[in-house]
């Protein structure tokens, strides 16, 4: 596997089309008729693992896109210092942005898990099956205080929390279902990675635009979950619970503040028209056809199957810079390089400017 500026404008090129494509599902009310959770679930999976791993393979095949990638070649590679290129720059500016982003969001776990911590000495103390008044597995303990304004687990304990309020036992029963299955999913972890995500490619708008979807997406996830074994009457219910919780968040203004919330998964009024639509609407289509979901989830294998690289004809102004089908370097065991152009193969001593150039490598 092989990262190259190529690799990752490919990336972002399928990237984009993936969270648009993620973003009018989740937008138009009316998909719910055609896409369900399990294709969201397949599509967000697709476009975290592309996003995570923006590589090249052995099998990965060349295509060359002058109009495009030469100009994005000839700016990347613009000295604007002596031997100090624009990608340099861009390239210290990224990984900048991504440690100022890794310190503060560690900060802000820590903070979370204190003020967790502070909840937990505060609250009372309940076993699900206390409060359910039935055997459940796992039995996740419940926290009862007035430190938070909704429903909600935080952090990576395996735990529920939930504010001092008058719930109907019906009411309780929806929303500790809900919550353990947040548990269950380990959709905090989920979100922790879309976090990374937008923490490495903070400089990439639409990835802001995946980590929005993604929350209404482990919403509309475990309400389907939830409510798999209900009836019709049950499942009213339950969309009644969660326009009963809302409209109590609303009279009580969040308690956290937007570094809590940032940790913590809980209700959201943005996202609650939807999930009522999708759930009322959930008898017209339970799952998505699987022909659907091979095909979206091959896609990944498809886009990493291709690249646009730049290509430079020959000249004495273009000397050293090369990128075409047939030339590319040849790393060899020992580490040294040879560049292979046509059907010619030489040994060179430094690669540099022709990996710079974002030339293709091959491992021998």
């Amino acid at each position: 596997m092989n990262i190259s500026i190529s690799s990752l404008f490919i990336t972002l090129c399928v990237s984009l089309l993936f969270i648009l494509f993620f973003s009018l599902i989740l937008t138009h009310k009316k998909s719910y008729r055609l896409f369900r959770a399990d294709l969201l679930f397949i599509l967000a999976i697709v476009i975290c693992l592309r996003m995570i791993f923006p590589v090249e393979f052995p099998f990965t095949k060349t295509i060359p896109l002058p109009v495009i990638m030469n100009p994005i070649m000839d700016f990347l590679n613009f000295e604007l210092f002596s031997e100090i290129k624009v990608m340099y720059v861009l390239f210290f500016i990224w990984m900048t942005g991504i440690g100022f982003g890794l310190i503060n969001h560690i900060k802000n776990l820590i903070v979370t898990n204190k003020f967790k911590d502070r909840i937990i000495r505060k609250s009372r103390c309940f076993k699900m099956s206390e409060l359910l008044q039935q055997n459940v597995s796992p039995d996740y303990n419940v926290y009862i205080c007035d430190a938070v304004s909704a429903p909600m687990v935080i952090g990576f304990k395996k735990c529920i929390f939930i504010p001092e309020q008058e719930y109907s036992q019906i009411e309780m029963a929806n929303i500790l279902k809900h919550e353990a299955q947040h548990l269950k999913q380990n959709d905090f972890i989920f979100k922790q990675i879309v976090k990374l995500l937008t923490i490495i490619y903070w400089w990439f708008p639409p990835v802001y635009l995946l980590k929005k979807n993604i929350d209404l997406y482990v919403e509309i996830r475990v309400d389907e979950k939830t409510t798999d074994s209900l009836n019709e009457n049950e499942t009213m219910e339950y969309v009644q619970t969660l326009i009963s919780v809302q409209k109590k968040i609303m009279e009580d203004h969040s308690k956290l503040s937007k570094v809590i919330s940032s940790n913590m998964i809980g209700e959201n009024q943005d996202i609650l028209s939807y999930r009522v639509n999708y759930l009322l609407n959930k008898p017209i289509h339970k799952k998505t056809n699987k022909i659907i979901l091979c095909l979206l989830f091959l896609l990944p294998l498809a886009s990493n199957s291709i690249i646009f690289e730049a290509y430079f004809e020959r000249s004495e102004e273009l000397e050293g810079t090369y990128s075409s089908e047939d030339c590319y370097l040849i790393k060899h065991k020992d580490g040294t390089y040879s560049l292979k152009f046509g059907k010619e193969v030489m040994p060179i001593e430094n690669p540099t400017e022709f990996i710079e150039s974002g030339m293709k490598i091959v491992k021998e």
